[in-house]
């Protein structure tokens, strides 16, 4: 796996007409990477995007070639549009005393956005964020549940990984309402279920406490719960990986990586292929599938480092 590289580099006013219209092709590439741009014009990596955040869920909007980030560091959501900055994008509800502490993020048909807070087994809760108004919690679900993963189902549902300290941890379906939504549980069992995507009527969760990743029918399991045993083995990691959120493309190959720094691609067939190794903390993922790259949220090595988006190139 080739170093990563700055896209981008600032250069002062006094440094000559060259670098300043050097400076300005190299954002306008970025920002038609952003808008969808072919060829040549996509940045596809690899490239390290530092960023001044405690970054956790990613997502990728197909619509408009825009990457959304939820950041725990200013209780926010961030949208990077094909620059170095990550701009704010919308502010989340004031967070509880447990802290900000976020999860994945996805968005639904609507436009708006939807982001599960942890909690700590006091203030679990899926925060919404619509594309008019300010960001409100979702009414109806069980704060105790220590929320992770989310992912939309074909026909718009969510569903969202949780687990309850010293219990257990499941996969729940949400039928939202309004500003309210409804759980059932569809997958009982876990340790600590993480990692979440859906594909047509396959169901993929991963499990962070075992290291299994396992498979699931949505058709199914809305006719009948299932348990971690039900499932159908993908692929095993050991439990040091941590293996984190996940993601999907439509063929079905997973990309996710984890606390052990090591970046994973499992095909359909349950191939498992190290994309890079080495790495801090790896959490959210997302997949262009149109450019066919991966952009990767890596927390800082260290007090004195910033966090990083890394683009990965998928061949």
């Amino acid at each position: 796996m080739p170093s990563t590289t700055p896209i981008l580099r600032r250069f002062s006013l006094g440094s000559g007409m060259r670098r300043m219209l050097l400076a300005g092709l190299v954002g306008a590439a970025a920002s038609l990477s952003a808008c969808g741009g072919s060829g040549s014009d996509v940045d596809r990596g690899p490239t390290t995007l530092s960023v001044s955040a405690d970054l956790n869920g990613l997502y990728w909007d197909n619509s408009e070639r825009r990457l959304f980030v939820s950041d725990e560091k200013t209780n926010t959501i961030r949208v990077w549009d094909g620059g170095s900055q990550f701009a704010q994008y919308a502010a989340l509800p004031t967070a509880p005393a447990s802290g900000s502490t976020l999860g994945q993020l996805t968005r639904s048909s609507d436009g708006s956005l939807y982001v599960t807070r942890f909690g700590f087994g006091l203030d679990g809760a899926v925060a919404v964020v619509p594309q008019r108004g300010n960001a409100y919690y979702l009414n109806g679900t069980d704060s105790v549940r220590r929320r992770i993963g989310m992912t939309p189902a074909p026909d718009g549902t969510l569903l969202d990984s949780w687990f309850i300290k010293g219990g257990v941890g499941a996969v729940s379906e949400l039928q939202v309402h309004g500003s309210a939504a409804t759980e059932t549980e569809l997958i009982t069992g876990f340790g600590k279920p993480v990692g979440l995507a859906v594909v047509g009527d396959t169901v993929y969760v991963s499990d962070q406490s075992s290291g299994k990743l396992l498979s699931y029918s949505l058709a199914k399991l809305r006719a009948a719960p299932a348990t971690l045993a039900d499932g159908i083995p993908v692929a095993a990691f050991s439990p040091a990986e941590g293996i984190d959120l996940m993601t999907a493309a439509s063929d079905g190959t997973l990309f996710f990586g984890g606390s052990g720094g090591t970046l994973f691609r499992v095909s359909p067939q349950g191939e498992s292929r190290v994309l890079a190794s080495g790495w801090p903390k790896i959490r959210g993922v997302a997949y262009d599938e149109r450019n066919r790259r991966l952009f990767v949220a890596v927390l800082a090595a260290d007090a004195g480092s910033p966090s990083s988006v890394r683009i990965v190139p998928i061949d």
